[in-house]
């Protein structure tokens, strides 16, 4: 696995408590770390075993869902930033689950948690106290992510840790552990992302993490959440018709300096937003004045739903998104348009309106299709910078994918999911925002590439590799590794050899998954193994392909040899055997197979079987036995037919008898006389 380690705990896999990662780290299982646990993630003592005595700590992500190993190597290599770094990750056998399990290793913050989780009251900070330990130390953090374009995306109170028992200064926990943004609270994220499921938030950019430090900043000096006494529905529409300062700081009493900082760090427009230099200008004593907040246009009079009277479109919109079945009712009707024109005054909004439905309409037909695609484009217009809602599915479009990976066992989403894809409505999104930034533009090849693939409902295609091409970091989901992490293709073989070993062989060990996971992954073409695997209904086709396909990923990724995995495919591979001619060859091939399996090399396996050169031979050699099988049935046929005793043949032979017959009396007298003349 690139960038990760395999376990090497002696009898971990047997049941005994030792786990060891990278031969180094050991993780004691019997010792949890509850206040070191991440949101649906624990935490485990862990000790250096070939290093300095510092105290270490592992967390052991969940089954299925893929940390972020996409930046996990590059938050590695910061030096002395107060942040809680990864010291090594990896695969290890985790006793506890009897399975495999993803976990990382950080050194243990030398303090408590500032806030012990999002939901718990402290005493309010001072102001000064704020600056002085969170904003100053903090600092230097932002500017590198800012610089290397990286988002933490789990920046709150309560993954705050005090730096040293004096409690003078903060560092920032870990933000490793599960897909970004899935475990912030809601109210610390921008409007966009607020409104979006916490599966779909996204990475983001840094922008969001400077929004989150003046939540945070907040949070501290309030003591809690500013506002635990409002529903999530309320505190987003407050967002959206008061702008996120009014809406969070509300009664807050605050200085002069602070409302100016917090008014920068929580701006709606991310382009306006404080970051590092307006930051760090502010703390030198510059004074800036951040731009008001732009609040959406509001209307001469209001849109009633669901009883609730609404004077702007955006929050209109995100009202109508939550409520999809009762806004399907309203976009039937012409008042939505007429009231953008009319009320708002906006005749582009108003046609936009207007030309969504029609081309929903004349895109698709029926329920389910036609109205849900309808009320999409609808929504897209009138908030364009609202995530991409579907039915249930609200997802920025950048967290669509991670969306998408995070709800995949929820049938009824991955149908959501098949048709937001299949119905191209995330390039309907990015053909909604005023510019084309080079990141919509990657995400459009990525969607691009999605429906495509499900365009092909064939094995290694559809739903399954979309789900990889659209999530690289992404663990196989195929049941056969449900107790094994696999994200990278080198270590799919490795994974289904110990399930081969495990004798848990009566699958066939290539399904829609791992097929999917294959196809996503491979750089080279496998369309040969792809089509015999399309033909389930003939043994002999599909089980070669099977090898084919597992052959390919060996000589590619995993030249380590599976002798247990070749050994399943040998049995696989009797339908292939018996489809030779010569029993002879039959017995050699399956012996042949046999002891190839012992050496582990699919390769090897896959020549002997797949040999032209051997089915040519075969082939040559059943027709020869036809020809001379057909000959003796003629012949035999000829004598039934009594051939040796009609009486044609009985006179030809007759004369033929009495011609030799002759000859020989003829010779013998030709003899007698030429002795008795010698005599």
């Amino acid at each position: 696995m690139s960038g990760q380690t395999e376990d090497k705990g002696q009898g971990a896999e047997n049941g005994g408590g030792i786990v060891m990662l990278a031969d180094r780290y050991r993780l004691r299982p019997e010792s949890a770390l509850t206040d070191l646990n991440s949101p649906g993630v624990q935490a485990f003592s862990a000790t250096d075993e070939k290093g300095t005595p510092r105290p270490l700590f592992a967390l052991v992500c969940r089954q299925g869902i893929a940390a972020r190993t996409d930046v996990l190597a590059q938050f590695s290599r910061f030096r002395r930033m107060p942040m809680m770094n990864p010291v090594r990750h990896g695969v290890v056998y985790w006793p506890p689950a009897r399975a495999r399990r993803f976990v990382i290793v950080f050194e243990q913050p030398s303090g408590e948690r500032v806030l012990a989780d999002s939901g718990a009251t402290i005493e309010p900070w001072r102001e000064d106290r704020v600056v002085r330990s969170v904003v100053q130390p903090l600092l230097p953090m932002f500017k590198e992510l800012g610089d290397r374009k990286l988002s933490h995306r789990s920046i709150r109170a309560d993954n705050l840790f005090f730096a040293d028992p004096s409690r003078e200064s903060v560092v920032v926990g870990e933000c490793f552990s599960g897909p970004p943004g899935l475990a912030q609270p809601h109210y610390y994220e921008p409007i966009d992302s607020a409104m979006a499921m916490p599966e779909g938030r996204g990475a983001g950019t840094p922008a969001d993490d400077f929004y989150a430090l003046g939540v945070m900043m907040l949070v501290l000096l309030c003591g809690g959440n500013p506002v635990a006494d409002l529903s999530e529905d309320q505190v987003v529409e407050n967002k959206i018709s008061k702008g996120s300062y009014a809406a969070l700081v509300r009664n807050t009493r605050l200085s002069l300096p602070m409302v100016e900082v917090l008014r920068g760090l929580l701006c709606d427009d991310p382009e306006q937003r404080w970051q590092y230099d307006d930051l760090n200008m502010w703390l030198n004593g510059r004074h800036l004045s951040p731009k008001q907040a732009l609040l959406p246009p509001k209307a001469a009079r209001v849109f009633e739903f669901d009883e609730v009277e609404y004077v702007n479109a955006p929050a209109l919109s995100h009202a109508l998104g939550s409520e999809w079945d009762k806004a399907l009712l309203v976009i039937k009707k012409k008042d939505l348009e007429s009231w953008v024109r009319r009320s708002l005054g906006d005749d582009l909004q108003a046609d936009a309106v207007r030309q969504s439905s029609q081309a929903a309409i004349g895109a698709a037909g029926g329920r389910g299709s036609g109205e849900d695609r309808l009320l999409s484009r609808v929504l897209m217009a009138l908030d364009q910078r609202a995530p991409l809602r579907y039915k249930t599915v609200s997802a920025r479009l950048d967290g669509l994918a991670q969306a998408f990976a995070v709800t995949y066992q929820d049938k009824d989403k991955r149908q959501m999911f098949s048709e937001i894809f299949t119905q191209r409505l995330p390039q309907l999104w990015i053909e909604n925002q005023p510019i084309l930034t080079p990141e919509l533009s990657i995400l459009r090849r990525l969607y691009d590439t999605v429906a495509l693939t499900l365009s092909k409902p064939r094995i290694g295609y559809g739903l399954e590799k979309a789900l990889y091409t659209s999530n690289h970091g992404w663990p196989c989901q195929s049941p056969l590794l449900q107790n094994d992490y696999v994200a990278e293709l080198e270590d799919l073989l490795p994974a289904l050899e110990r399930v081969a070993q495990q004798g848990k062989t009566e699958r066939c060990p290539v399904d829609k998954h791992i097929a999917g996971f294959i196809s996503a992954r491979m750089k080279g073409s496998i369309e040969q193994a792809l089509g015999e695997l399309g033909n389930p209904e003939k043994p002999s086709v599909f089980n070669l392909g099977v090898l084919r396909l597992l052959a390919e990923v060996q000589r590619a990724a995993s030249p380590t040899p599976t002798p247990y995995l070749a050994a399943w495919c040998v049995a696989l591979l009797k339908p292939v055997v018996e489809g030779f001619r010569n029993r002879t060859r039959r017995e050699q091939m399956a012996d042949m197979a046999m002891r190839l399996a012992g050496q582990g090399n699919l390769t090897t396996l896959l020549a002997l079987i797949d040999d032209p050169n051997r089915k040519a031979a075969d082939e040559q050699g059943f027709r020869n036995a036809k020809r001379d099988f057909a000959a003796l049935v003629e012949q035999a046929n000829w004598l039934r037919g009594g051939g040796m005793t009609s009486p044609a043949i009985v006179k030809r032979h007759a004369r033929e008898a009495s011609s030799i017959v002759s000859s020989v009396v003829a010779g013998v007298a030709v003899l007698g006389i030429a002795l008795a003349a010698v005599i």
